[in-house]
């Protein structure tokens, strides 16, 4: 059994010390490799990250001047914010609930005061008759 004419190319001038040298290289080489693997999965997670970074505080610009406009909206301030038209729709319907309430009563006394004249009509039809 001959070796292949490519192998004994390669390996013409390399003596088992140097092939012995050469296989426990590649096995120290991979078994650093897979040891140090997961330390490099996380630096290109971090340069990934910071790749990224500017478009992130972009994006949380963008976040907090929604933020803004809301704790603007939300709050009372010189008269043009939300809460504050709120809180006078609130002033105006409580005072329609009052003026409601008087005519309400005012409704109801005049109710009492028409059924009293449409008995006195009455008792003045039936004294005629």
């Amino acid at each position: 059994m001959t070796a292949p004419d490519w192998l004994k190319f390669l390996l013409a001038d390399t003596s088992a010390l140097q092939l012995v040298f050469w296989a426990v290289a590649i096995i120290a080489l991979l078994t650093a490799l897979v040891r140090l693997w997961p330390f490099l999965k996380n630096a290109v997670q971090i340069v990934d990250a910071l790749v990224q970074l500017p478009a992130l505080s972009k994006r949380v610009a963008a976040i907090q001047s929604q933020i803004d406009g809301i704790h603007h909206e939300t709050h009372t301030n010189d008269g043009s914010s939300i809460k504050d038209a709120v809180g006078r729709v609130e002033k105006g319907v409580s005072g329609l609930h009052g003026r409601m309430d008087d005519v309400d009563r005012q409704l109801t006394s005049l109710a009492r005061e028409d059924e009293a004249l449409w008995r006195e009509i009455e008792n003045t039809n039936d004294q005629e008759t």
